[in-house]
């Protein structure tokens, strides 16, 4: 077995466990007065609270932006750049 299915099966043994001793009749007041059990109240406030968890720290999706060049305006920024440069012809040489 992976360590993963070993460590997740004994993870829902140990919930089983924990779900089935506390069976006990709990009333609580949400707009009314209402009685469970108090394992679905665990269980529901479990499930709540990991869906609210998952939404706040989702992350955030990114906007990317492409750009598309094209030879013309590739010709042309090396001219801009070669007429604005004070790079010495070595500089050049080397860089490239």
């Amino acid at each position: 077995m992976n360590f993963k299915t070993i460590i997740l099966l004994i993870l829902v043994v140990i919930i089983t466990i924990f779900f089935m001793q506390n069976t006990a009749p709990v009333e609580f007041w949400f707009f009314g007065k209402h009685v469970f059990a108090l394992s679905s109240i665990i269980a529901i406030t479990l499930f709540i609270g990991i869906i609210i968890g998952g939404i706040l720290l989702r992350p955030k999706k990114r906007k990317t932006e492409v750009i598309q060049v094209n030879p013309t305006t590739t010709m042309d920024m090396e001219e801009i750049s070669s007429s604005k440069s004070t790079l010495s012809n070595e500089d050049r040489d080397y860089i490239s």
